[in-house]
């Protein structure tokens, strides 16, 4: 099968599914390597968070594109 002769909104849901699957990897990493060096722990020094925003609103965007 040639990837020519599928439909582009494919290459849409493929990317919707990586995004998915980087936010899932991004919730692994663990909260003490996140803190490590921090002078506190507040809640909106947490990566994790950040990203995970970022990557619902890209999703958002492919969603509403689709």
């Amino acid at each position: 099968m040639d990837f020519g002769d599928m439909p582009v909104a494919w290459a849409n849901y493929i990317s919707i599914g990586g995004f998915l699957l980087l936010a899932l990897l991004v919730w692994l990493i663990p909260r003490k390597l996140i803190y490590t060096g921090a002078t506190d722990h507040a809640r909106w020094r947490d990566i994790r968070i950040w990203a995970t925003v970022l990557i619902t609103l890209q999703l958002f965007i492919y969603a509403l594109f689709d």
